[in-house]
């Protein structure tokens, strides 16, 4: 029992609360659990979150920028069969990589995933975001083209454009 809730299992291990406490004995007194917070461990998650929230919002980014394929219309069979395979292939994929070309519902997407990461969640009276948590974007004017929503952490020493900030 751990708060008047019982807890069984098949083994000396059980999971409560996503910690997970093992039994080194049977006993009908009390116990006392010790924890550690494991600051790394959480760091490496929330870095491991922010690296795939950027890479799925840099392609996403790359995709909606991408260059205009103005003039490639698809190709007829006389016209593929005048061309080798791997012109064939590069003329396909310029069309390809311009479908989502400014779309609007790839735009929104963007826009609301964005926004979901700079929200600010209220915590007994005091508000915080991911900025004050010193993980933000470059700002508009500092970021390459398709890097303009992704994140970064303040002081992380992979990242050459925010490890050099407290």
């Amino acid at each position: 029992k751990l708060n008047g809730v019982e807890y069984t299992s098949s083994s000396n291990t059980f999971k409560v609360n996503g910690l997970t406490i093992q039994a080194q004995a049977v006993t009908d007194g009390e116990i006392s659990i010790t924890t550690d917070n494991d600051a790394q461990g959480m760091y490496d998650k929330i870095k491991g979150l922010i690296t795939d929230y950027n890479a799925l919002m840099n392609e996403m980014s790359s995709l909606y920028n991408a260059d205009s394929s103005k003039g490639y219309e698809p190709l007829t069979s006389d016209e593929k069969e005048a061309m080798s395979d791997s012109e064939v292939a590069d003329w396909e994929k310029k069309i390809k990589d311009s479908l989502l070309r400014r779309d609007n519902t790839l735009s929104g997407i963007i826009s609301a995933m964005s926004s979901a990461m700079s929200v600010s969640v209220n915590v007994n009276g005091k508000n915080y975001s991911l900025a004050n948590l010193g993980i933000k974007t470059l700002g508009y004017f500092n970021s390459s083209k398709n890097e303009k929503n992704a994140l970064h952490i303040d002081g992380d020493s992979e990242d050459n454009n925010s490890s050099s900030n407290p």
